[in-house]
């Protein structure tokens, strides 16, 4: 059992449910306020009311984290989220969550002994990602909701900075972080707090042969609700501190609800042990009751993946209770003495019980009473009237010596003045006498802008660099003269015997063009064998160097000694914005791709100096744990080429990544900027990325063509259907 105890952390979609769950027994809450948070459409919270909230929180020995794990904009990343990020700081915010490493890097220079947390958009789902994020400063990792107990364990083993998994709430399909499907069909973008939850809605899957697979129901990418009330023991055992219920958009009923049965059997376990643990089907039941949908599944939390955890015929979240009865303010005993005599100054000694917090106040000088003198019984009910205050009158005494004079006026003021001390110090008590808000205050740093980016002129060699799916994609690459990089998935390597590796080697070096490995794009436990084989006997020897987009492989490769010079951030390792750009370099990496949900104006007044960014590519919508092949047709480790339908008749191509047991679902249509690649590069983008997944071999040299004419400044005209992405929209 942890020596540190266990973190009931509660989602706080309102002030009102902040304070509800905190009474309920949450041990923390994690709310957004007005700005960048991961739930733009839940009420969240004024300035002024995150401030009330984390006082009221520390007054009963709750902590309070903000949320600002979004992906920001040059324009929002800049002295308004310092400025919002200040108010918190100096009003105590315990810790805040971050995804954006831009973000990440003004607070943690802005902002010292800030707690942050990198947010479960960050995707670390291994030991490396969690040991490279604490090593630049984070002291919390919230894992991916696909990681399971084993794997929690294992980075609890090798990392010191707390972890937080989520125990209760919706599960999203696709890697928190991972996800295009709303951002490219409607422009609402996960990354940006504002998911449009297309998983919700009806599919058909089709197979290799275009005909209909066998499935429960038509919502084949909607996600039963997680309980992992069962897993309490387990998860404590495995090293987890904070268990965590989703719910920031859910109603007060259901926050409470979840909250009291999780502080129930949180201090059952604490008190009995994992031995004794036991959970009643009647609490359960309960928890349905409060919301789900089509029942409970807890199948991450043990295993990669199964068709059990989806809802196929309903996909809406169903509720019986709608209403919760509130439970009242804890309240602290009051202590103390209060001494009127007449001719001296009003004096009052109060103290909290069972807390190391007291005061010791003096008055105004009391003037001998005319016709009613001060009497003990009616001060004492003028002074304890604590309504509304987190006191209750306990062992507290009025002493009356001679006739004095006592205003209601210098009562109240006098309780004002105690009050204040008393909270103080419980605060003080809570946080350590260094986190007042004065120290706070004197502690944050000034804001530092960043230098603007030169701007470039369109010169500089440009070349451009293609990534493969499948041997005979790279067949087609190989000695192409006209592409300078190739990106070969390393599940591509492991599937070729040594004589096809060493000739493919050969053939490399004689065209004289870079040879990159593209890491796994979910580098988890599973993967780490057979890379590690792959990099010792095939590959390491002559590669270039390597694609990674995820922190798990960065830290990885990191950890294995590779040059940073040698690493090249794929899209999916977000550079959104100028200052996540800053902090990637200061880490040594260069070789940066532009994120996809940038528009052309955002684009332009990026630091896009010597960047890459990618002209051509049906979009990864999706990264999925669980399996479409294995849901259908039973898990045969080969690859397919499914396809889901929509309502509207578009199919998205399904492959399946066996080696590293994930799904990519891609866009039905290519996005294409070729014909802009003389506009990007007067934004200084220098390598024109070509992302190739189904393409045959002759439409890839009908596109490398295109793209050779766009590098010479060719005006052209693609003629079949395609998209431009964000280029033109950009998200909200």
């Amino acid at each position: 059992m942890s020596e540190k105890g266990l973190e009931l952390l509660s989602p706080a979609g309102s002030p009102q449910i902040a304070r509800a769950v905190i009474n309920a027994g949450a041990n923390a809450i994690y709310f957004g306020g007005d700005r960048f948070g991961a739930r733009a459409y839940a009420a969240n919270f004024s300035a002024k009311e995150g401030e009330e909230i984390i006082r009221y929180g520390h007054l009963h020995g709750v902590k309070s984290y903000l949320t600002i794990n979004t992906l920001l904009k040059n324009t929002e990343v800049e002295r308004s989220l310092y400025d919002y990020a200040k108010a918190y700081y100096e009003a105590g915010v315990d810790g805040i969550l971050v995804q954006d490493l831009g973000v990440f890097g003004l607070l943690k220079d802005s902002f010292p002994g800030l707690g942050l947390h990198a947010s479960t958009q960050m995707t670390v789902s291994n030991i490396y990602g969690a040991r490279f994020l604490q090593e630049q400063g984070f002291e919390r990792l919230v894992v991916s909701r696909e990681v399971s107990i084993a794997e929690m364990a294992r980075i609890h083993e090798s990392c010191q900075a707390d972890l937080e998994a989520f125990v209760h709430g919706a599960l999203c399909v696709c890697y928190s972080g991972q996800c295009y499907m709303s951002s490219m069909f409607g422009g609402r973008s996960g990354n940006r707090g504002r998911c449009a939850q297309p998983c919700r809605l009806p599919y058909t899957l089709l197979g290799d042969d275009g005909k209909r697979m066998p499935l429960a129901g038509p919502y084949v990418l909607s996600m039963k609700d997680l309980c992992g009330l069962e897993d309490i023991p387990a998860l404590d055992a495995a090293g987890v501190y904070s268990l965590k219920i989703e719910g920031r958009m859910k109603q007060m009923s259901y926050a409470l609800g979840v909250v009291r049965v999780y502080r129930s059997m949180i201090d059952q376990y604490l008190e009995k042990g994992a031995k004794n643990y036991r959970v009643d089907p009647k609490t359960v039941e309960r928890l349905l009751d409060l919301g789900n949908r089509k029942g409970f599944t807890n199948v991450w939390l043990h295993e990669n993946n199964s068709a059990d955890m989806l809802t196929y015929t309903e996909p809406s979240h169903q509720h019986k209770i709608s209403q919760v009865e509130e439970e009242e303010e804890k309240k602290y005993l009051l202590d103390g003495e209060l001494i009127l005599e007449e001719g001296k100054a009003l004096y009052l000694q109060a103290s909290v019980r069972g807390h190391a917090v007291s005061c010791q106040l003096v008055g105004e000088e009391l003037a001998t009473a005319g016709r009613q003198a001060a009497e003990e019984a009616s001060v004492a009910g003028k002074f304890l009237q604590l309504g509304g205050t987190c006191f209750m009158p306990g062992d507290f005494t009025v002493k009356v010596i001679g006739r004095p004079f006592v205003p209601v006026s210098v009562l109240k003021k006098l309780r004002r003045r105690m009050q204040g001390e008393l909270e103080e110090g419980l605060i003080a008590e809570q946080m350590g006498q260094d986190f007042t808000r004065a120290q706070l205050q004197r502690r944050a740093k000034p804001f530092l802008p960043l230098p603007k980016p030169a701007r470039s002129d369109g010169g500089g060699q440009k070349f451009l660099s293609a990534s493969v799916m499948d041997r005979k994609q790279l067949d087609q690459l190989i000695g192409n003269q006209e592409i300078s990089a190739i990106y070969c998935p390393a599940e591509l390597i492991l599937g070729m015997s040594e004589e096809s590796c060493e000739r493919m080697r050969i053939q490399v070096r004689e065209s004289g063009q870079k040879f990159y490995l593209f890491m796994p794009q979910i580098f988890r436990m599973q993967s780490e064998s057979w890379i590690e084989g792959l990099l010792s006997d095939r590959a390491a020897a002559w590669i270039d160097g390597f694609m990674v987009s995820s922190l798990d492989a960065l830290g990885y490769l990191r950890e294995r000694g590779i040059d940073a010079d040698k690493i090249i951030f794929d899209y999916r390792l977000y550079t959104m914005n100028n200052r996540a750009l800053a902090r990637a370099r200061s880490w040594g990496y260069h070789h940066l791709t532009a994120p996809v949900e940038l528009n052309r104006a955002e684009l332009m007044h990026r630091d896009n100096e010597d960047g890459i960014i990618c002209v051509y590519g049906h979009l990864p919508l999706m990264i999925t744990a669980n399996c479409l092949v294995k849901d259908s047709m039973g898990c045969d480790h080969r690859a397919h080429h499914l396809s889901l339908e929509d309502r509207k008749g578009v199919r998205m191509r399904v492959l399946n990544r066996c080696d590293s047991c994930y799904n990519l679902i891609y866009n039905h249509l290519p996005t294409m900027l070729l014909d802009q690649i003389p506009e990007l590069a007067s934004f200084g983008f220098r390598e024109f990325r070509l992302d190739f997944s189904t393409e045959s071999p002759d439409q890839m040299r009908k596109i490398i063509a295109f793209a050779c004419r766009s590098v010479r400044g060719d005006r052209l005209v693609w003629k079949k259907d395609y998209t431009r992405g964000h280029y033109r929209r950009g998200v909200e």
